[in-house]
């Protein structure tokens, strides 16, 4: 049995759940970066995020110490390999560092962590780690750093 979408949405609920995205708050991250927490797990440390990124706005630098998965629902989202536009899948492996990430337009995502990414500076020591209780804190208002690296507009 599910429990049913609702505004008073749980996402760390045990078991089959909904969760309805018009019907849940958006928790900034930092200037032009917001998410929906939909869904975490207290067992494997997973945590699934509904993203929404402003143009120009870029992710700081970061390494992932797990995998990742992302589908794109709206705009586009660019990366050292290149971008993603609305209706792509992407995979991130472990080590996988991202030097920009960032929208060309305003992009919203489905973002699936299945366990910490770190943000590391140009020298690769670690400024904060992103990890399940970093998104638990921060949707109950308790941001404790911010995923944005700078504003500069985004190159067209």
């Amino acid at each position: 049995m599910y429990r049913q979408a609702s505004a008073d949405h749980d996402p760390g609920v045990r078991g089959a759940m909904l969760a309805d995205i018009n019907q849940i708050d958006w928790v900034s991250m930092g200037e032009g970066v917001k998410f929906k927490l939909l869904r975490y797990c207290e067992v494997t440390g997973d945590w699934v995020l509904y993203v929404q990124l402003q143009p120009g706005v870029k992710f700081g630098r970061h390494k992932h110490i797990t995998p990742a998965e992302f589908f794109i629902t709206k705009g586009e989202l660019r990366f050292e390999r290149g971008s993603a536009r609305a209706g792509v899948y992407g995979y991130e492996e472990i080590g996988e560092i991202h030097e920009e990430a960032c929208g060309g337009e305003e992009t919203e995502f489905l973002y699936f962590g299945h366990g910490p990414v770190s943000f590391i500076d140009q020298n690769d020591q670690i400024l904060f780690i992103a990890d399940l209780e970093f998104y638990k804190n921060a949707w109950h208002g308790n941001l404790a750093a911010e995923i944005v690296e700078d504003m500069k507009p985004a190159a067209a």
